[in-house]
């Protein structure tokens, strides 16, 4: 005989897998974003923006109170999340310097597109 509580266990870690699966697609549509602000900024000691850090915190907090999350959970996860999208936004920058541009968007795969917020990181396509 299985014990139930295992078998409860186990359907709540799946579904903690599910969530995780959809939580990194988001993540990589926010990258693509930050990667279209990177381009518009066109500089990299244009990246970080203390007044729209704090904003963006401010937005999230107000979100996380109405969704139920923690702002011991949320405040420093995003903190984080901005943080290294900023480090990302400026070596993306730093990267994208020399290289040759596709027309449409700039981005560097030479799909046809319309923006580089459509591309999953690897090369496929976010629907």
């Amino acid at each position: 005989m299985t014990d139930p509580g295992h078998l409860k266990l186990a359907a709540l870690r799946a579904e903690l897998d599910a969530l995780d699966r959809r939580m990194v697609e988001t993540l990589a549509r926010r990258q693509g974003i930050v990667e279209a602000v990177a381009r518009l900024k066109g500089d990299p000691a244009r990246v970080r923006d203390p007044a729209r850090v704090e904003a963006v915190l401010a937005n999230v907090l107000q979100a996380a109170g109405l969704a139920g999350l923690s702002a011991a959970i949320a405040e420093p996860v995003w903190r984080l999340l901005v943080e290294r999208c900023a480090d990302h936004e400026a070596a993306w920058l730093e990267a994208q310097s020399g290289a040759p541009h596709d027309s449409c968007c700039g981005c560097q795969d030479g799909s046809s597109h319309e923006t580089i917020i459509s591309h999953r990181p690897g090369g496929g396509r976010i629907p």
